[in-house]
């Protein structure tokens, strides 16, 4: 039904409250208002397109689709039109005056709440026409919309506010289908009348709405600045299909992803461009940086762009990857997001589970062909994101076997990057197990004596140099039927060789002189199997604490408690025997506790901690005073 006449109406209460939010500019960023109707503009124009392609009375069919924002010095006004599909008057007064959506709804009384009890609410409300709509009351004190339905025997409509609680809905004068909004600013909005802010703003949020967005700016004497000027790019360059671009066109909008500017040596690694359409339809294009982001580590870091039919709805969106892919960069643009719900519900989204879902299985994939194809590469990656990586082992637990199968490290064996399934087929016959050591820095952990007997008998040992190491080995129990043994811990139990069969019997002496004179230092003393050159280690009992797990937590101000560890000794070597020699021959020898310290002082020395530095050079020096003769 259509009037002549003008009619005075009241905002529903909803949208009073929601106007009452918006005039009192609770927008975490006012500029979002230009966004919100790029936005419906831009939809308009998508309905009068899909309209058209089965109504062959549609009002100016072939009406060329285009944007149109025109800044007025001299008026004040920033006006926004479109060649839309337009509103009839019933359309304009219900879309203008209601808030018809449950979602929005539940976010209104949610942010009423948070108002009440002293907080900031955040109507970041992602545009629809009729709900993003209002956020141009933060910046203009009267709006005036014409608006001229694209539908047979419609007439053009005139809605004006100041965002009082009321509305007029009057005649219009427009020839031609679409929507024109005058926004008056307030004296407080007059720089959105700058060409260059409206420029930044376009192409900060809009500049890849496929419709072109022309600029017309006047200044305050009537001069024309810019006519017509087209301000966004309109295609956006990951909707191209992928057999147009070449790798040098991906590596120029990589540049972009990153900020416009990239370092020599930050190429991307590898790139991932999904188009995908079920169950949600939404298009990726995700990139490996070269280098790691500086962010890696802070919790403000920097995520995925999120689009919305090419419209910027979230600059850093940190729910569509897992943590431990939280150095992949790039963009994700959804047909299927919702449009008219906050950006708290908008993570909740059941829709950003399904695009979580597929883009962590694909950018596995992703890893898992570069790191088949392109090893080379692989390998940089991992020195990069390697320990990120190994964090979606303990928390991952749905890709748990994909992260096992990605997982490098370097051995005993020499310094090159092995998968666990390399060092699995690289076993000799007869290793019973997959050994490892972790500890603070590969060069601490490759001088540690608890390699010796691995090394004697040819089993590599993997290389656990970083904190993460200690939680990876506590969800990757076994891989393949291997158990994952650790040589700093337990009675190691590696086959013994015809040259090194330990008899336990052979330093008994030592053994219970030791574990005599260290009872208050250590829990026990034994024969170790584990020795080949070296004199003694100390080694933690199986499945405990690890010593290098006990200095993360100490370092991470955790308490950790008191304990003793186990001291073995080797049989073979010259100093543990002669020290059984004298603990048999003359058990009451004053030497033999000097000799007993320096075994536990050179196990701690080998690890890097000696407990008492200044008794291990008494010891020391009293020792070399006893065999060097002047």
């Amino acid at each position: 039904m259509t009037t002549s006449r003008e009619e005075k109406h009241e905002f529903k209460a909803e949208v009073s409250a929601l106007l009452r939010l918006v005039t009192n500019s609770l927008y975490t960023n006012r500029e979002i208002f230009l966004r919100e109707l790029v936005s419906n503009a831009s939809d308009a124009l998508d309905k009068a397109r899909f309209q058209g392609l089965t109504d062959t009375n549609l009002r100016d069919r072939h009406e060329k689709a285009q944007i149109k924002v025109s800044a007025d010095h001299g008026r004040g006004v920033l006006t926004i039109e479109d060649t839309g599909v337009g509103m009839t008057r019933d359309e304009i007064a219900l879309n203008l005056g209601t808030i018809a959506h449950s979602g929005t709804l539940k976010f209104l009384e949610q942010a009423r709440a948070q108002q009440e009890s002293g907080q900031k609410p955040d109507l970041n409300l992602i545009g629809q026409f009729g709900v993003g709509f209002y956020s141009a009351f933060m910046v203009a004190d009267r709006i005036d919309v014409t608006s001229f339905s694209a539908g047979e025997g419609a007439e053009p409509v005139h809605w004006s506010s100041t965002g009082d609680g009321t509305f007029t809905v009057g005649p219009g004068q427009r020839s031609t289908r679409g929507t024109t909004i005058e926004l008056h600013l307030k004296p407080d909005a007059k720089e959105f009348l700058d060409r260059w802010k409206i420029e930044g703003i376009i192409k900060r949020y809009s500049n890849y709405v496929v419709h072109p967005i022309l600029l017309k700016v006047v200044d305050d004497k009537g001069n024309t600045e810019v006519d017509g000027k087209q301000i966004n790019d309109a295609t956006a360059f990951w909707m191209r299909p992928t057999r147009e671009l070449t790798d040098a066109d991906y590596t120029e909008f990589y540049k972009h992803v990153m900020g416009g500017f990239v370092l020599p040596g930050d190429e991307p690694l590898g790139h991932l461009h999904l188009h995908a359409d079920a169950p949600i339809q939404f298009v990726a294009l995700l990139y490996i940086p070269g280098k790691p982001p500086a962010d890696l580590f802070q919790e403000d870091r920097k995520a995925l762009q999120l689009y919305a039919r090419r419209v910027v709805v979230m600059e850093s969106c940190d729910k569509l990857l897992p943590g431990y892919l939280r150095f992949v960069r790039g963009v994700v643009d959804s047909e299927d997001l919702p449009l008219n719900v906050s950006r708290e519900m908008l993570q909740e989204h059941s829709a950003l589970t399904q695009i979580r879902r597929q883009l962590t299985r694909k950018v596995l994939k992703l890893l898992e062909g570069i790191a088949k194809d392109k090893p080379e590469t692989y390998e940089k990656i991992w020195d990069n994101y390697g320990a990120v990586l190994k964090e979606g082992i303990h928390t991952d637990s749905t890709h748990h076997d994909e992260l096992v199968e990605l997982l490098r490290y370097r051995t005993s064996a020499d310094d090159k990057l092995v998968s666990l399934a390399q060092y699995v087929e690289s076993m000799p016959e007869g290793q019973p197990a997959i050994y490892y050591i972790t500890g603070e820095s590969l060069a601490a952990v490759a001088r540690s004596p608890h390699l010796e007997a691995c090394r004697a008998r040819g089993y590599q040992v993997l290389y656990m140099a970083d904190p993460i190491d200690e939680w990876v080995v506590q969800d990757l129990s076994e891989y393949k039927g291997k158990k994952l043994v650790s040589v700093t811990q337990g009675d190691l139990d590696i086959p013994e060789d015809d040259a090194h069969k330990h008899d336990a019997g052979a330093i008994a002496a030592a053994v219970d002189k030791s574990k005599e004179l260290l009872t208050d230092k250590v829990k026990d003393v034994r024969v170790s199997k584990r020795l080949r050159e070296s004199a003694s280690c100390l080694v933690d009992d199986s499945g405990g604490l690890s010593r290098n797990m006990e200095r993360i937590l100490k370092m991470a101000r955790q308490d950790v408690p008191a304990r003793q560890r186990i001291l073995e000794l080797n049989p073979e070597h010259p100093f543990v025997q002669a020290v059984d020699k004298l603990a048999r021959e003359a058990p009451g020898d004053d030497r033999l506790g000097t000799y007993v310290e320096l075994l536990y002082d050179q196990a701690a020395l080998a690890e890097g901690q000696v407990p008492d530095p200044a008794g291990l050079l008494k010891r020391f020096n009293s020792v070399l005073s006893g065999t060097i003769k002047i």
